[in-house]
């Protein structure tokens, strides 16, 4: 049901209990007449890590708080759900089943990170990727792969070395340019920044344009995929080339 603020459109947003990026990020960049109406995600494991295991307990518990929270959106009437995390730890058969399970329990169409990566890469009709992820590497965004699971090659990874929420969103700009620049410079076609709790997405247009390639921050795509799939078809500036030329 719309009403004065969200005539276009209400959705609802889903976040990790220590995200503090993502919900700020899409209130900077919706376009107007379209509100973000939050709930955040409990879990019972600590929001840090120091090898993988931890990571993907941390992921997976996330992942499991993620129906509550969506309960929790019902009574706004939201017209359509975000899920502002990532979990790219697991396959792309447990998220599309994933996909399924939510849009089942919310009757509302749903934009999760994994599928939305998927369609923006195909929109934009590239073939290599690379990386960069505030934690190593090797805790699933990579390794993971579910990027070459979809007929993509991954070209690197630059890791941030991050070991906790609190840090991702410490994270320097500094280091986010320095990071971007250099995956960039790798023969991949488009680089992926993969945490929603990275403050980069006005970063991420900046050095996409020194840099001659396409940076597509998670938070951006989330927004992307959300408009297009609700047949919105808003050019942004300021959030990177797939909002503004797709």
């Amino acid at each position: 049901m719309p009403d004065r603020m969200g005539y276009r459109a209400k959705w609802g947003l889903i976040v990790p209990e220590r995200n503090t990026v993502c919900e700020s990020e899409m209130h900077q960049a919706v376009p107007h007449g379209i509100t973000i109406n939050t709930a955040r995600v409990s879990r019972e494991t600590p929001a840090a890590w120091s090898n993988d295991k931890e990571f993907r307990d941390m992921s997976q518990a996330t992942m499991n708080g993620r129906p509550g929270a969506l309960a929790r959106l019902a009574a706004a009437e939201v017209d359509h759900y975000i899920i502002g995390d990532a979990g790219f730890t697991i396959s792309r058969a447990q998220h599309e089943a994933l996909d399924v399970a939510y849009r089942e329990q919310t009757g509302r169409s749903v934009s999760t990170a994994a599928l939305a990566y998927l369609e923006a890469l195909e929109a934009m009709e590239v073939q290599r990727l690379a990386v960069v992820t505030p934690r190593l590497p090797d805790t699933g965004v990579v390794s993971g792969g579910l990027w070459e699971a979809c007929g993509y090659a991954v070209s690197g990874a630059h890791g941030l070395n991050r070991g906790s929420a609190f840090e991702i969103v410490d994270t320097s700009e500094d280091a986010l340019r320095a990071g971007m620049t250099e995956i960039a410079a790798t023969d991949a076609d488009v680089v992926l920044v993969t945490c929603t709790n990275l403050f980069a997405m006005r970063l991420a247009d900046e050095v996409e344009r020194g840099v001659g390639k396409p940076i597509l921050h998670i938070n951006s795509v989330l927004l992307w995929h959300a408009l297009r799939s609700n047949g919105f078809d808003d050019r942004l500036d300021g959030c990177g080339r797939l909002l503004r030329e797709h």
